[in-house]
């Protein structure tokens, strides 16, 4: 039956969660701001949803925050000095007054696992920073222009993808590493890691990233933002990488996870942080050689780092689920 102009809208309309859609609650109670705003944060929302349902995941997102915690407030934590030499107590195990007990040199290995978490944190943030970086940028910017550009960009990646990274790695470090330390205060090995992982982890997320422009260029709302006069630069940064961010995400976490593990195994070669500095892979290979009567030195080391990376793969695998729903289909 027809309604005038004058009749009140009904109270049984469709209502979708969130408040968007044709059937939202009524105008009067709904003003337009919250809708908008309803419809922009509804995905991250429902991501969040089906993360937070996944117990490994939260599980994994709790430890790793802990382990963060700990690293950053690691000067506010400790028992003792991590560089201290106590040689009364050489290779003492768990005490009330040394917890993890103590190395060949009785240096404190509570105190030292605890500065020795921020190496890999720092490796893996910081590298996997600049790997998105390049490889988001070229990635995007090779998938929208295509043509010679696009020729030249993916040739390059093959070059990269041809080295092996570990062995790179390996030489770098050996080379320059010593190098460098004295200008950082003994962090250069750090930061020269930092930089040969996000060089060689790249051409991974590029390749990732120019798949999604080649798939998300030819969509309809990209072809408006062209035909209403949109530059170029304005449709990747305000329609491309908008659209990317959360699967970039997912390949973000299990980058960390290569370049932590990468630097852990690094460092119990022996080409990681040198000592005095703490570092979780240089105290495994120091532990390595007193493993008979002294096991303690290696276990707890090996518990932290194994806690770390499990927690990253259990975060990656939650995001994973939550954010590319295609997965679960």
């Amino acid at each position: 039956m027809a309604r005038d102009a004058t009749t009140p809208p009904s109270e049984d309309l469709i209502h979708v969660e969130g408040g968007a859609g044709l059937g939202a609650a009524p105008a009067a109670s709904v003003g337009a701001e919250e809708m908008v705003g309803s419809v922009v944060s509804s995905p991250a929302r429902a991501a969040w949803r089906r993360f937070s349902v996944n117990w490994a995941a939260m599980i994994g997102l709790v430890t790793l925050t802990v382990i963060v915690v700990v690293a950053v407030f690691a000067p506010f934590m400790h028992t003792s000095s991590p560089y201290t030499l106590n040689y009364g107590t050489l290779d003492a195990g768990p005490s009330w007054h040394h917890w993890f007990g103590t190395d060949g040199v009785g240096r404190d290995q509570y105190s030292r696992l605890l500065f020795g978490l921020r190496v890999p944190l720092f490796v893996g943030f910081l590298g996997t920073l600049i790997t998105v970086v390049i490889g988001a940028v070229l990635g995007v910017v090779a998938g929208y222009a295509g043509g010679y550009l696009d020729f030249v960009l993916s040739r390059l990646t093959d070059l990269i993808f041809a080295f092996p990274s570990f062995i790179l790695a390996l030489i770098t470090v050996s080379l320059f590493g010593p190098v460098l330390d004295p200008y950082f205060g003994g962090g250069g090995r750090v930061i020269l890691l930092s930089v040969v992982f996000a060089l060689v982890s790249w051409p991974f997320l590029m390749r990732f990233v120019r798949s999604l422009t080649l798939g998300l260029k030819e969509e309809q709302f990209v072809e408006a933002a062209r035909v209403c006069g949109t530059t170029d630069w304005g449709i990747i940064r305000g329609h491309l990488l908008p659209n990317m961010w959360g699967l970039i995400l997912v390949q973000v976490s299990f980058i960390v996870i290569g370049v932590v593990s990468t630097e852990a195994a690094l460092s119990i070669f022996g080409l990681g942080v040198q000592p005095p500095n703490p570092d979780l892979g240089q105290m495994l290979f120091d532990g390595i050689s007193r493993l008979d009567y002294n096991p303690w030195e290696v276990v707890f080391p090996s518990v932290a780092l194994t806690m770390l990376i499990l927690s990253l793969t259990f975060v990656g695998d939650g995001l994973r689920d939550a954010i590319d729903t295609r997965m679960n289909n």
